[in-house]
């Protein structure tokens, strides 16, 4: 019996066969990419998002003195802060030591920003380094889901607190609701839940959790060297080596 070779009209057919496969199979990717990113949170829908991570003088003169790393607050930054706490932290780098500051202050306030949730006086007690703000866990600051919110860091070096600050910086935060997809991702990594925080954009929670990780145990070379690339990809390698530095919250001044 003598064999054909395969005829142009199989060949065609085959070869059409494989085209729409990896046709199809690039389309189930496009799919899935579009889904994903369909679950992310969506930024808050302000004017501006962002905010200002690190400070502009306020004062016609400058009143601080310079230093070689800047009043900083610690957050992406990129209009996707987002949180699931209710009573959430902010962490902030101090440049200055206890004496060379006049006051500080931290201020929440609502998305319109015209009232105040939280206001408290932040006294540091030593050197410079790394503070936490923790919302205090009290109904009337309970952040709402779905609603976006101010803050404001404030510091004056000279004591007269009659004009604006010298120093402020200041950014938005939302709070998110915990799905039930997102809470057994959290339940099933514990205790490196700060990994699906920053997966999912909630970069309040990833830096509070692994700050107090780091901060609490800084031998453990495991939550050391995750601090460091979190802090890496946020763009703030100089913040690595700093500190934890201690403070204390204050009935502001009126």
């Amino acid at each position: 019996m003598k064999i054909y070779p395969l005829s142009i009209q199989v060949i065609c057919i085959i070869t059409l066969a494989i085209a729409t496969l990896i046709s199809h199979s690039s389309s189930l990717e496009a799919q899935t990419s579009r889904y994903i990113l369909s679950q992310r949170p969506k930024p808050p829908a302000t004017g501006t998002p962002s905010g200002n991570s690190t400070p502009a003088t306020t004062r016609p003169e400058i009143t601080c003195q310079d230093t070689d790393k800047p009043l900083t607050a610690l957050l992406a930054n990129n209009g996707s802060d987002f949180t699931i706490s209710e009573y959430p932290k902010f962490w902030f780098y101090i440049p200055y030591a206890s004496e060379e500051i006049s006051y500080m202050e931290f201020l929440l306030l609502n998305g319109t920003e015209r009232q105040t949730i939280y206001h408290t006086a932040v006294k540091l007690r030593e050197q410079p380094g790394l503070i936490e703000i923790t919302i205090p866990a009290e109904p009337q600051y309970a952040l709402k889901v779905n609603e976006n919110y101010r803050w404001r860091f404030n510091l004056d070096c000279e004591p007269d607190r009659r004009t604006e600050p010298d120093l402020v910086v200041n950014g938005w935060v939302r709070r998110i609701p915990l799905n039930p997809q997102l809470e057994n991702q959290l339940e099933a990594v514990k205790p490196l839940q700060y990994s699906i925080y920053r997966d999912n954009f909630i970069w309040y929670d990833a830096i509070a959790l692994l700050a107090e990780l780091h901060f609490a145990e800084p031998e453990n070379q495991e939550w050391s060297d995750a601090w460091a690339n979190l802090l890496q990809s946020l763009d703030l390698e100089w913040v690595i080596l700093e500190p934890f530095a201690e403070s204390e919250l204050l009935p502001p001044e009126l």
